[in-house]
């Protein structure tokens, strides 16, 4: 049906950007561990966020030159695979107080984000919600 704007420049793009927010992340982890400056471990911390801002940049841009009813509709994936985010993220720090639940890392929002997006994106179609 309508899938997400797929070219090869967004898809190349995106792994790049995927590659690098995960080897900041693991290398912040063992960077730590291994006593790397404190310059350094900033820089590693900043740019897990800096790859999600363009990253949404792009995104926005590459939906942007889409006709009208891909706009919408991808807007609709958007809005619900956010609230189903938002309400795991709030589901599990709220359980997280009365069970004995592992803390989990707030990068992982990210990810969790596009994993529900990519479920919901077959179920949100032209109408409501499939």
């Amino acid at each position: 049906m309508f899938s997400w704007p797929n070219t090869p420049a967004y898809t190349l793009t995106s792994i790049f950007l995927w590659v690098v927010f995960l080897a900041a992340v693991f290398g912040l982890h063992y960077g730590r561990a291994a006593g790397w400056p404190e310059p350094a471990l900033w820089l590693l911390a900043l740019t897990p966020a800096a790859t999600v801002l363009i990253q949404t940049l792009y995104a926005y841009n590459h939906i942007a030159r889409q006709d009208e009813f891909i706009r919408a509709i991808t807007a609709k994936r958007i809005i619900v695979a956010t609230g189903l985010t938002i309400m795991a993220v709030v589901a599990w720090s709220c359980v997280g107080i009365f069970a004995p639940l592992p803390d989990v890392p707030m990068w992982l929002v990210y990810p969790l984000f596009w994993a529900v997006f990519g479920m919901v994106t077959p179920l949100v179609k032209g109408g409501a919600v499939s």
